[in-house]
């Protein structure tokens, strides 16, 4: 059977677009570091790699979720650290201005101090994180949940006006996180007894009657403030029991993460010693097939007459 010039030339050129189309092809899975550079490649292998791709995100955003939910927790134990210095602080001020000694004038001089602990634990109470949102305000943190208010001609006193609601958020597939803290909670009872206790360090003592009643406040307001203080070291207990189980979440997020990577890339990425001798050899299977097809261009009846 003979073959024609014709026929051997379009099986020439055919051989040489074919292995350039390979040659290309190697190219530019060495160039992008894909095995799969488009779906067409290994359509399995996309899919599935598809899949994985979409787990990597999801898990990005419960490991971006857990960032949000510790700066939270971290900027409130913070708070709640400074409250029990607060607590502490008046406590033992209320113990020295429990003393029979003290003048009208010296009571005066600790309410002051009181005061200018009343107004720290207001600021706290007001706290607002790096968006300007209220941390303690429930849902309502667009504005400050504890204001000061009065009652007809009575004493100014701080009242909460944020929400029972408490923000929570989801920082792993089975776990939604509770990340605030209710301001009335922590704050309620030390307010109202700073402020009894501002009253009654003011008032003047004249009669064994106003001494009675003072010495009685006292001692309420040390009851009242121990009460205060195990309840936020309660809290921050709490507090801190979440960022630490945030620890071990990030720890199993980021091995979830490592895995979904791995199997991605174990689907489409490139095996470079493999691609290094497959590109190798696709070129000199071109430059064969090139040196063929010039061969064969050269093959005609004009050069022999």
């Amino acid at each position: 059977m003979r073959i024609s010039t014709v026929t051997m030339f379009e099986q020439s050129a055919s051989s040489m677009n074919r292995q350039q189309s390979e040659f290309l092809k190697i190219s530019q899975q060495m160039a992008t570091g894909r095995r799969v550079v488009n779906p067409s490649d290994d359509p399995q292998a996309a899919s599935r790699a598809l899949g994985v791709s979409q787990s990597i995100a999801v898990t990005q955003q419960y490991t971006d979720t857990r960032i949000m939910a510790k700066n939270t927790l971290s900027q409130t134990a913070s708070v709640i650290n400074s409250v029990t210095d607060g607590i502490t602080s008046a406590r033992t001020l209320i113990v020295q201005g429990n003393n029979g000694t003290l003048s009208n004038a010296d009571r005066q001089s600790i309410a002051s101090e009181l005061d200018g602990i009343y107004q720290t634990m207001l600021g706290l109470a007001n706290t607002t994180n790096g968006n300007g949102d209220y941390l303690f305000g429930g849902f309502k943190n667009d504005e400050p949940p504890f204001k000061m208010a009065s009652v007809d001609d009575g004493p100014d006193f701080v009242e909460y006006q944020g929400d029972d609601n408490t923000q929570t958020l989801q920082v792993d597939p089975t776990r939604q996180m509770p990340v605030q803290e209710n301001g009335a909670a922590i704050f309620g009872d030390v307010f109202t007894t700073l402020e009894k206790a501002i009253a009654a360090l003011e008032t003047p003592i004249v009669t064994p009657e106003d001494q009675e009643a003072f010495n009685e406040a006292m001692n309420s307001a040390l009851r009242e403030f121990d009460a205060s203080l195990d309840n936020v070291l309660t809290i921050g207990a709490s507090v801190g029991a979440r960022l630490n189980e945030l620890d071990v979440l990030d720890s199993v997020g980021n091995n979830r993460m490592l895995n979904y990577q791995q199997t991605r890339s174990d689907l489409v990425d490139l095996d470079y010693n493999k691609a290094i001798s497959d590109y190798s050899m696709r070129q000199v299977g071109l430059q064969a097939a090139q040196q063929t097809f010039v061969g064969i261009q050269g093959l005609s009846l004009f050069n022999y007459m």
